[in-house]
């Protein structure tokens, strides 16, 4: 684990319910700068609207929510908190008539009013972030999706975010793209980044993560270091839906 650092993002009691489905029953969590913590559990079970809640993307019911120190949930300039949260989702909701370049730059000059020519330059070095700068010109039905996955989180970075939210980042890519998306969220975590995602991809957690979080039915079940969480789970729970994930998707190799 990381030494202790400043809190960016704490959430506290937060429930959410969609007609009489209650989908969050009062889920407590922080994050301090520079930790990776990975959110996995069954399908149904409040990740993805954990995550959207955190972004303000859904309105939770009751509860708080607070970046860097600021309570958000009652803020009204929600195009802030979006700057500073970044998303990148399932589905890379990339504007089609637009080249990667322009997906990338656009909320720059509409978002932060920053001027075309800076904007340029700083789409350009978060593109070769990601390995993605000769696609520039290119648009989104000319990429694989694991290139659409890496324009989408060059767009975020392009923000700079104070932290960023994946929700099931390689979910809908093609087996033989998901290491690409990976490996670039790995160099991330790497260089300090604060991240939160949801994904059943434990590879990646065991390189990265400061904290695995298991939820289910809308509630924590058990956290812990990937080496806790792996090795000696506390929950029968936990161990079932760990032992699942390893018959889906392969035995993992220690690392």
């Amino acid at each position: 684990m990381k030494e202790e650092k400043d809190t960016i993002l704490k959430v506290e009691d937060l429930h959410k319910s969609y007609n009489s489905s209650e989908i969050l029953k009062g889920i407590t969590l922080d994050v301090k700068k520079g930790e990776t913590k990975v959110i996995i559990g069954p399908s149904g079970t409040g990740k993805s609207t954990l995550l959207m809640c955190i972004n303000r993307l859904v309105e939770p019911d009751s509860g708080r929510i607070y970046l860097d120190g600021e309570e958000i949930l009652s803020s009204k300039n929600i195009h802030k908190i979006r700057q500073e949260i970044g998303f990148v989702f399932q589905h890379f909701n990339l504007f089609d008539h637009l080249t990667v370049l322009e997906n990338v730059r656009i909320g720059l000059t509409k978002v932060k009013k920053i001027e075309k020519s800076k904007a340029t330059e700083i789409a350009l070095k978060e593109l070769e972030r990601v390995g993605l700068k000769d696609k520039a010109g290119l648009y989104p039905a000319q990429l694989s999706g694991g290139q659409k996955q890496r324009v989408a989180i060059a767009r975020t970075l392009a923000m700079n975010p104070k932290l960023i939210l994946f929700d099931e980042p390689t979910s809908a890519l093609d087996p033989e793209l998901i290491g690409e998306v990976l490996n670039v969220m790995i160099d991330l975590a790497k260089s300090g980044m604060t991240m939160v995602c949801v994904t059943h991809e434990m590879g990646f957690a065991r390189a990265v993560a400061d904290e695995i979080i298991f939820m289910e039915k809308g509630v924590i079940v058990e956290k812990g270091s990937p080496e806790s969480m792996f090795k000696n789970p506390q929950k029968d729970r936990t161990k079932e839906f760990l032992n699942k994930l390893s018959q889906l998707y392969g035995k993992e190799e220690n690392t």
